[in-house]
């Protein structure tokens, strides 16, 4: 999948999830994600979304490239920044290994209700309507 330096990254495609999920850079994921994710999962997130937009079907995401655009460690080693960043996207499920490759959510869910639990008050208390305002008022 890796040679410490490249990462084939793949969008991860799941019908049900992009019926009623929200784009990798939308508000939602900043505004309620970003606490379960973290910062620099969210970010590297975000970095390989934006390389979907110009590559589609997958590209080589240079990993140390990325880190540094991002103001992180270099390293994709899993003691590093980098690499418990990738840890955290697949440990919430979005990322998973895909043959060589590392699949990717363009479009994540919206997060279940123990995460929702765990985000401070303000977050907790305006997310039912945010949902409902900005998401299902279609």
């Amino acid at each position: 999948m890796e040679d410490k330096l490249n990462l084939m990254v793949v969008p991860w495609r799941d019908v049900t999830v992009e019926s009623l999920g929200f784009a990798a850079r939308s508000d939602y994921v900043e505004w309620f994600w970003l606490p379960v994710l973290g910062p620099s999962a969210t970010w590297l997130l975000r970095r390989i979304d934006w390389g979907f937009d110009e590559f589609p079907e997958g590209y080589l995401l240079d990993s140390r490239t990325t880190a540094q655009a991002l103001g992180i460690a270099a390293r994709a080693d899993a003691g590093t920044i980098f690499g418990r960043a990738l840890a955290r996207l697949n440990g919430f499920g979005i990322t998973q290994v895909a043959s060589d490759s590392l699949a990717v959510r363009r479009i994540l869910p919206p997060i279940s209700q123990r995460q929702i639990d765990r985000l401070p008050l303000h977050l907790r208390q305006v997310h039912g309507d945010w949902l409902r305002q900005r998401h299902f008022a279609a």
